[in-house]
């Protein structure tokens, strides 16, 4: 799961994650844009989830529900289990 989860997160293609949050998820390019390496898995996914239906109106939401729409529960899963296992900063 966790080569899955690296796939993609890094695959321009699809999310295109590392554009705006960095290799790993802790160099984010923008100071508003969060470090999402090392937190929680299970606080990732549901965030993610939340982005995807649209429950999320906070920050800067519109271009996460962009991003989150072609993703199934299982590969934001993988994802966030991916970004739980990276190092926090």
């Amino acid at each position: 799961m966790l080569q899955l989860g690296e796939n993609l997160y890094i695959n321009p293609g699809r999310g295109g994650c590392t554009q705006c949050h960095g290799e790993a998820g802790n160099a984010p390019v923008m100071p508003l844009y969060p470090k999402i390496g090392g937190q929680s898995e299970i606080y990732l996914y549901n965030q993610l989830i939340d982005y995807r239906e649209k429950r999320r109106k906070n920050g800067l939401f519109f271009p996460m529900e962009v991003a989150m729409e072609p993703f199934s529960d299982d590969e934001i899963k993988a994802m966030a289990h991916y970004l739980a296992a990276q190092t926090a900063f």
